[in-house]
């Protein structure tokens, strides 16, 4: 089995966010995570473009702040000593799957298997199969949703 050293886990901020960071700790007990929120910049909506202006883009940069710092926290009572968080701009998706990763040489991606209701997927696809299906990288794909 392969030994992950540099572990990128990518959150959105969703109730799945500590369920994928709790994934990845368990998994890679003794690896470096990087704990990744993206604020999507491209002006993707899911049913046209948004504007997005200084004081929208400045609103997501808070809010990634407040529950990027929570994951940080939480990934500290899990136990895991060696976690850096980041904020990054742009799509999620070729941030995840590409940027992030040729930055940071991270060896495994930990994302969720989605934060997003169906019709959202209908309209954007999801970021874990972009992030699968393009990445150089090991990808884990978390599961998150009850299946009941």
């Amino acid at each position: 089995m392969t030994v992950y050293k540099n572990v990128l886990v990518a959150i959105d901020g969703s109730d799945i966010s500590n369920k994928v960071i709790e994934v990845a700790h368990n998994f890679a007990p003794e690896a470096h995570i990087d704990i990744l929120t993206v604020v999507d910049t491209t002006g993707g909506g899911y049913f046209g473009t948004i504007v997005m202006n200084s004081d929208i883009i400045y609103q997501l940069e808070q809010e990634a702040e407040e529950y990027i710092n929570k994951a940080y926290k939480y990934a500290k009572a899990l136990g895991h000593e060696d976690v850096d968080i980041h904020i990054r701009f742009g799509s999620p998706k070729q941030v995840i799957s590409r940027g992030f990763i040729k930055d940071h040489h991270n060896d495994l991606i930990v994302v969720g298997e989605t934060g997003m209701n169906r019709m959202q997927r209908a309209m954007s696809g999801t970021v874990p199969a972009f992030v699968t299906k393009t990445s150089e990288i090991d990808v884990l794909v978390a599961r998150t949703l009850d299946r009941d």
